[in-house]
């Protein structure tokens, strides 16, 4: 069995993002870390996979409109939310992030530090730096991030493997719990629901998320 945070991955890397999984906030004067960040992801604005068909990524979560598409998400295996250490702005972890990552000049860390502990998102000369949350349901969140749900994933990655059903057989190189997601949906005739409940039990998912949607 895997985990809802590989879940995550795989739908970040089929959509093109670069990814470092738990990534390390370390303490700038002592050996303690300071948190962790679930992905961090990027992706750049001229990705395209497939020159004689493009694969069509999932708008949820790709920002067409920059250059420079960061992501740091956070997955729960329950409802949408972030750690704390996103959302106290005393800490500075973002700051730490940005700094690690070297996408905002450090005269800018400050500024683009605030914009995300206030919306979750900072915009910058073709670079979008956002806060994302995972989860098996949307919640309400301060600040108001984008959210991506399990089966809003899931939905993804069968259209992404029905539609280039034979581009995506050849993945001898994935690692294991990709492989064995790709062999649940052998065929282009496999259903959603075949799929999705496979692909749940495989990522250590509940059969069903809870029935509530809070964030309407």
């Amino acid at each position: 069995m895997s985990s809802p945070e590989r879940l995550a991955y795989w739908y970040l890397r089929l959509n093109g993002f670069l990814t470092i999984e738990n990534f390390v906030v370390h303490d700038d004067m002592t050996a303690n870390q300071r948190t962790d960040a679930d992905i961090l992801a990027v992706r750049f604005g001229n990705r395209s996979e497939n020159l004689t068909k493009p694969m069509v990524d999932d708008q949820r979560v790709i920002d067409s409109s920059h250059f420079c598409n960061v992501v740091i998400a956070e997955i729960k295996s329950t409802d949408c939310a972030l750690n704390g250490p996103w959302t106290n702005q005393r800490d500075r972890n973002v700051e730490r992030v940005l700094s690690a990552v070297g996408v905002v000049p450090a005269n800018l860390l400050y500024d683009a530090a605030c914009a995300i502990y206030k919306s979750g998102r900072f915009e910058m000369d073709g670079v979008m730096i956002r806060l994302m949350a995972f989860g098996d349901v949307r919640s309400r969140i301060t600040p108001e991030v984008e959210q991506v749900t399990f089966d809003e994933m899931i939905g993804f990655i069968w259209e992404r493997f029905r539609e280039y059903n034979l581009q995506k057989k050849s993945i001898g190189n994935w690692a294991p719990d990709g492989r064995e997601m790709r062999q649940l949906c052998p065929s282009p005739n496999t259903s959603l629901d075949d799929f999705r409940t496979a692909v749940r039990r495989l990522f250590g998912l509940r059969p069903e998320p809870p029935n509530r949607d809070v964030l309407l």
